[in-house]
């Protein structure tokens, strides 16, 4: 009935994918620094009665959000935005800035 099949090319070499208990990003990754940040800065809004765009609580926004620039198509992050706004938020949480 034919010829006997052949295994499978050989594929390159593949590590396995780290289990759930190792794959948990470190401290010092970006994305937890960028958390920890995130997080010092909504307690520094808290603090200060802001919203989480850095006015007052209560403020309404023209397309909900004031990130989003709707005539230009723009949109900025909300830490830039904050900071811009509240250079003193960024002096107490921005990494390198001698925050938290």
């Amino acid at each position: 009935m034919g010829r006997p099949e052949s295994p499978p090319p050989a594929s390159p070499a593949v590590s396995p994918a780290p289990s759930s208990a190792t794959s948990a990003a470190p401290s010092g990754t970006p994305s937890m620094a960028r958390e920890r940040e995130e997080a010092c800065v909504d307690r520094w809004l808290s603090e200060r009665k802001l919203d989480r765009y850095g006015s007052p609580e209560g403020t309404m926004y023209a397309g909900g959000t004031p990130l989003f620039n709707e005539s230009t198509g723009e949109q900025i992050d909300r830490l830039d935005h904050i900071y811009r706004k509240h250079p003193e938020a960024r002096a107490a949480c921005a990494p390198g800035t001698g925050g938290r």
